[in-house]
Parts: C-alpha cells; structure tokens; sequence
C-alpha cells in the first residue's frame, strides 16, 4: 500500500488593495500597489473621474467589443483630453474631478 497525499490546513496571510480586487502576499507590493492603483482617488486617474466616459457597446460588452451591430464605442473624457491610443487610464490629470 502506497502513503496517499492528505488536506494540510496551510494559513497564507494576503494583503489587498482597499480601492480594487487585488492582493498580494508582500505588504510592501500591496503599499506600492495602492500608490498607482487606477481606482484609488488620491492617483487622479480616470477610472475615478466625473470626466470619464468607458465607452461600450451596442451589444452591452466591455469597451472595445466588436461584436454589436454599430461598432466599438471607445473610452474617451468628456473634459476634451486625449486617451493614451492602449486606453490605459491617465493619472495625476490636470481636469480631474472626483466622480
């Protein structure tokens, strides 16, 4: 007869972003994680801005969807500013205001 694996009860400490879903096992990650997180206001970036607008779709998919009849409704603001041409969010920005 062959020794078969068991449960081992295994406690793992993880340290999470309180403005988003991510988490990490290193609190000094997590710190410089909340530094730049897109979703945290102190960042001034454009998930969190009355200026934002994250686009969409006929069909009511995520920004950038092609599948519904009318085409991609990118995200854009409603300040005039550009987005960077990837669509990842701008921080420290000048017309910022908090939504």
């Amino acid at each position: 007869m062959t020794d078969l694996p068991g449960p081992v009860l295994v406690r793992v400490t993880r340290y999470a972003c309180p403005h988003c879903s991510r988490s990490r096992s290193r609190k000094a990650a997590t710190a410089a994680h909340i530094d730049r997180c897109w979703k945290n206001p102190a960042t001034r970036a454009c998930k969190t801005c009355e200026h934002f607008d994250p686009g969409g779709d006929a069909c009511g998919c995520e920004p950038g969807c092609n599948w519904g009849s009318s085409g991609p409704d990118m995200p854009s603001c409603t300040a005039g500013l550009p987005l960077p041409a990837d669509f990842t969010p701008v921080t420290n920005c000048p017309e910022w205001k908090q939504r």
